[in-house]
């Protein structure tokens, strides 16, 4: 008996520092947390930050067009004579040096080092729009999972309650205070929820799975989501001061047109400017003669420097590819402003559109805190009456069935909330948690 007892507190502690492990080798992970794993493992953040560095160097290089081009050269020139022998015809050479510098200015310089500026800042808000896409996708990924967790968790408290009645049940029909009928009623009302229950559980835990890849986290690493969706609640009352032309999709538009207008300046250098050419060259020619007793050397050095100007005249005829390459430019130009005309009111009137929304779902908020509260005395007067034979199980059901939709809904309400607030977030540019913030 001693041994068996023993054998049964061995395998309790075991079992107890079993759990334990269990529990301290599970991963907390935050909505932050999440947040930096995802853009630390994003690969296609990984694959634009490359472009991004790329266009920097380019960037900082772009002034190289003023840099001028050196160069250096070296001859050696034995002449052959065939009435001299192999010996004699080495002691005769020619050998020269040279260099040259040239520098070519252009008005397109300019537009060359305006150009990688714009594109360098256009691939920096591009990138940023990317990190901030994969932030708000993680962010909503994360609270509907905290939304599928409690409701998993308030149809189990459900199921749990219909246990306990179908128990209580139980014993009042072996007392014989209740009909057979009712006790199948109660029983099937607690089986009934087991696979609703085990397929929400399936569902959550393939949405953890993609989840855990969404994050770069191996999928035999166990996690645990901390927070809850109350956390996540936004104030009731905020207040929007960023103007339509600081929001960052009428700011793409902006960016458009600085860079049209670059590439319009550039195509009429190309068409009308001149540009200036220079350059300098300096050359020696030294013959050395050592043949038998004479020896004689002689040397010619050479200086040149040249300067060009360039200018062309295409660009005045009007049927020329240079005045057809500025009126297509001035099109696409005219285009873009329409398109940031056209943006300043859809953004507008979106963001107006945002804002109701958010004061609405804000403002139904009391009223599904009281459905819950209704349900909820509705069902304990319902489970009191049941109790006293006032009530039969079909009524209290639909109580119970009640409460939980109330709860649900109010769950599933706080979740759009949430969503509709990071997406006016993202849409305002600003960081994610800060709107209402003082």
């Amino acid at each position: 008996m001693k041994r068996l007892l023993f054998s049964v507190a061995a395998l309790f502690i075991i079992f107890e520092l079993s759990a334990q492990q269990t529990e301290s080798n599970t991963r907390k992970i935050t909505v932050d947390d999440a947040v930096i794993l995802a853009a630390d493992n994003n690969i296609s953040l990984k694959r634009q930050k490359i472009v991004l560095d790329a266009l920097d160097m380019r960037n900082k290089t772009s002034w190289n067009g003023v840099s001028p081009s050196v160069s250096v050269s070296g001859s050696l020139e034995i002449p052959l004579d065939g009435l001299l022998t192999e010996m004699e015809a080495t002691n005769k050479y020619v050998y020269g040096f040279g260099a040259s510098v040239s520098l070519a200015l252009t008005p397109s310089l300019y537009t060359s080092i305006r150009d990688a500026k714009l594109k360098f800042e256009s691939g920096k808000t591009s990138y940023e729009e990317a990190v901030r896409q994969v932030e708000l996708n993680v962010r909503k990924l994360f609270y509907s999972l905290l939304y599928t967790k409690e409701s998993i968790a308030l149809q189990k408290r459900n199921m749990e309650t219909a246990r306990l009645r179908y128990e209580n049940n139980r014993d009042k029909y072996n007392r014989g205070q209740l009909s057979e009928l009712d006790l199948l009623q109660s029983q099937y009302s607690y089986e009934s929820q087991r696979p609703a229950i085990e397929s929400a559980e399936i569902a959550y835990q393939n949405n953890i799975a993609s989840f855990k890849q969404t994050l770069g986290i191996p999928q035999s690493e166990k996690i645990e989501l901390e927070g809850a969706l109350s956390d996540a609640i936004p104030p009731e009352a905020f207040t929007v001061t960023q103007n339509v032309e600081d929001l960052p999709s009428v700011k793409k538009i902006q960016a458009s047109i600085e860079q049209q207008k670059n590439s319009l300046l550039a195509t009429r250098f190309s068409a009308y400017g001149p540009s200036i050419s220079a350059s300098y060259s300096w050359g020696m020619n030294r013959l050395n003669d050592k043949t038998e007793d004479i020896k004689k050397a002689s040397a010619n050095e050479s200086h040149g420097l040249s300067l060009g100007v360039r200018i062309p005249l295409d660009g005045y005829l009007p049927w020329s590819t240079g005045a057809y390459s500025i009126a297509t430019q001035k099109g696409t130009l005219k285009d873009l402003e329409l398109q940031l005309e056209n943006e300043k009111t859809t953004a507008a009137l979106n963001l107006q559109n945002s804002i109701k929304n958010i004061v609405q779902k804000q403002n139904q908020m009391e009223m599904l805190n009281r459905n819950v509260e209704i349900a909820q005395k509705s069902y304990d007067m319902t489970l009191a009456a049941y109790n006293h034979g006032s009530r039969d199980l079909l009524t209290l059901q639909n109580a119970s069935d009640a409460l939980l939709k109330a709860k649900t809904d109010r769950e599933s309400h706080i979740f759009n909330l949430i969503s509709a607030v990071l997406d006016l977030e993202n849409m305002l540019g600003v960081p994610f948690g800060s709107l209402g913030e003082k």
